[in-house]
């Protein structure tokens, strides 16, 4: 298990260097890992009630938004999902959680 989690996070960081952690557009490859920290709200932040309404993801995570947060998908025609962010360790899955008034929320759990 643990040497899986290692070799799944090389591969995520060898395909995040090689596509230089660009922001997805609408026309990128889905099946790619892109940085999409731009388009997450911290869940603790005064805008996050809102964040659903103008097209944007809950992250409630020790970091916030202030680490890279890499996700499949493109936003557009494929909805984002698979979606990690980096820590202290590497990189970490975050775990999609439906918050009751809220919506989707995405969770780092160690």
């Amino acid at each position: 298990m643990k040497k899986a989690l290692t070799l799944a996070t090389v591969a995520l960081g060898s395909a995040l260097a090689l596509t230089g952690v660009a922001h997805a557009e609408p026309n990128g490859d889905p099946a790619k890992y892109a940085d999409f920290t731009a388009d997450f709200v911290p869940a603790n932040d005064p805008s996050a009630l809102s964040a659903k309404a103008q097209g944007k993801n809950l992250i409630m995570s020790p970091y916030g938004v202030n680490r890279t947060i890499a996700c499949r998908g493109n936003g557009a025609d494929v909805p984002v999902y698979d979606c990690m962010q980096e820590d202290d360790l590497g990189w970490i899955t975050l775990r999609i959680i439906d918050v009751p008034g809220v919506g989707p929320t995405w969770t780092y759990l160690p």
